[in-house]
């Protein structure tokens, strides 16, 4: 995730006091502060003052003001979501709602997982990562105008001139769209795309190419190549930045839903292991430090026993939320299964990640989680961190984070175990 900008509040235009406690209770659990208003006037002035992440509007509406009043204005002056809280409605209706401003819908009961994975992503679209692009192409006029066009558009791009060193890079570069130029001295650009799709971990890389081939029939054959578009060199600078654009965030969405764990949007269990042997391999390559962290929650199965699965996602995804923001970018942490999870520490020492995650558990610990009857939980965790030795394998790191995770729980839990 991005940076923690969750200090704003969201503002909640509701007249029930009741329901109102309901949902701040609620999203209280996630770090997130909410504040009711029973007067329109009063939020519009709040809004003002302060600019909230989003605006909750309960439908049963406010007590000084008519919605269809409140909803323009209230979508004039907020930038984020406007969020309409309502049982089901008829499709008519929810376009009114649009057009007076309504971004977004959320069915009764509130459903606070719901609101969360939207605000997050929302955090995410003010403060994208910069796409990563590869250029292939031996043309340097022509690499040097589409680099700069691609640079002034905010993306990252690497180019190389030789195609044969393109499987090394990508390995290395891990881009997210491969540019590549149909003919060129060592080999043509269909031959490369068919040797970058043999790999299955290159496979989903959409690859474009840049050509002057005009001949549709020779395009289409590139295309069942490997390639996913075709451009024509020395096209609109526009068409090729919107283009670059909308693929690499496809090419995000699908790498999402393939690597994320659906419940925590954290790294699922295959591609942390995967991301982890990397890591692995990398330090030894390096002779650079590597730390490894296992959290396990404390005693969720009586969680879950006693207050319900429903009640123990949400614990999981408030810690899933805290890990997000303490490691953006989330491409370090996964959930390693059920209440399981693991963080891999690039270039730290073991004493390092320990305070890390000692802090974490110190956030986790003071969070106010809400049972399904209103009942104030709190719930903390245990880590077990362990440091690459000299030789030491992958499942031999795992091992032993996980030795010092269960010397934690033995201890009596709420704590950070270090590997000896």
């Amino acid at each position: 995730m991005v940076s923690d900008t969750s200090t704003a509040p969201i503002y909640l235009l509701c007249r029930n006091g009741d329901y109102a406690a309901t949902v701040s209770q609620q999203l209280a659990m996630f770090g997130l502060r909410a504040v009711a208003f029973p007067r329109a006037s009063a939020l519009l002035a709040a809004i003002h003052g302060e600019a909230p992440l989003a605006v909750l509007v309960d439908e049963a509406g406010c007590e000084d003001m008519m919605l269809t009043q409140v909803l323009p204005m209230i979508a004039r002056l907020n930038s984020g979501p406007l969020v309409y809280l309502s049982l089901p409605m008829a499709a008519q209706e929810q376009i009114e709602l649009a057009r007076a401003g309504v971004t977004d819908f959320l069915p009764k009961p509130f459903d606070s997982h719901r609101l969360i994975d939207q605000i997050d992503r929302m955090l995410e679209a003010q403060s994208p990562q910069p796409a990563r692009v590869l250029i292939v192409d031996d043309s340097e006029t022509l690499t040097h105008w589409a680099s700069n066009v691609l640079t002034m558009a905010g993306m990252r791009v690497r180019s190389v001139k030789n195609p044969l060193k393109v499987p090394q890079l990508v390995a290395l570069e891990k881009p997210e769209l491969i540019l590549l130029d149909m003919y060129m001295p060592e080999c043509t650009g269909d031959e490369l795309a068919k040797v970058l799709r043999q790999n299955p971990a290159f496979d989903g890389i959409p690859i474009v190419f840049l050509s002057s081939e005009t001949q549709r029939g020779r395009q289409l054959s590139a295309r069942r190549m490997g390639g996913d578009d075709f451009l024509v060199k020395n096209n609109d600078p526009d068409e090729l930045i919107d283009i670059v654009a909308m693929m690499v965030d496809r090419y995000r969405r699908l790498r999402e839903l393939m690597t994320r764990d659906s419940l925590t949007r954290l790294l699922n269990h295959t591609h942390l292991i995967e991301r982890l042997l990397q890591e692995v391999a990398r330090a030894h390559e390096t002779v650079r430090p590597l730390a490894f962290a296992m959290i396990d929650i404390d005693h969720f199965k009586s969680v879950n026993d006693r207050y319900g699965h429903a009640v123990g996602d949400r614990v999981i995804k408030s810690l899933a939320r805290l890990l997000r923001q303490n490691f953006p970018g989330a491409d370090l942490v996964g959930r390693y299964g059920g209440e399981e999870f693991s963080i891999i520490f690039p270039d730290a020492s073991l004493l390092r990640a320990a305070q890390q995650v000692d802090d974490l558990r110190q956030r986790f610990s003071e969070l106010c989680h809400i049972s399904g009857n209103g009942e104030p939980l709190t719930i903390s965790f245990s880590a077990g961190v362990a440091q690459l030795g000299n030789g030491m394998q992958t499942e031999q790191l795992i091992e032993t984070a996980d030795a010092a995770l269960y010397q934690a729980k033995a201890a009596g839990r709420n704590q950070v175990g270090l590997a000896r």
